[in-house]
């Protein structure tokens, strides 16, 4: 995806239809929002202030999960509104058994941090599964992005 172009079918998450059907939090991404949204450092510092709220002051996550969860703000990517490194990467940059990243995965999404989806299947996973390009999308981000 372009910063200012089309947006790329494969990321489905970026739609014109971006409520939740259950009033419930969601990850995806209004596509108006994600092209109005120019300013890339002002995204970041939102995407960080997500982290701080929702991730690294929450004691019910392990600290493997918050380190994680650190890990993919840091690698959170502005053209796709997502993080999509291997877990084998996220292992090398935190230090951690590859498995140990994986159930860190299951625990945010399992808290309803972040979507483990699928990219070009609309789809979300429980657990990060082998096979398919995967992306984790942030819960809640465009909403602060609006405000």
């Amino acid at each position: 995806m372009r910063r200012f172009g089309q947006i790329d079918k494969a990321y489905w998450w970026i739609t014109a239809h971006s409520e939740s059907e259950r009033g419930e939090k969601t990850a995806l991404i209004p596509i108006a929002l994600a092209r109005k949204e120019s300013d890339f450092s002002r995204v970041r510092q939102i995407v960080w202030h997500w982290y701080r709220s929702e991730v690294a002051g929450n004691e019910e996550l392990s600290m493997t999960a918050r380190f994680v969860g650190w890990s993919l703000c840091e690698r959170w990517r502005y053209e796709t509104w997502s993080s999509h490194d291997a877990i084998s990467y996220y292992a090398k940059m935190t230090a951690v058994n590859r498995k140990s990243v994986g159930r860190a995965l299951a625990e945010l999404s399992d808290a309803g941090l972040i979507w483990i989806v699928l990219e070009g299947e609309p789809k979300r996973l429980r657990k990060s599964q082998s096979g398919g390009k995967k992306h984790f999308l942030l819960v809640g981000l465009a909403d602060l992005v609006r405000e």
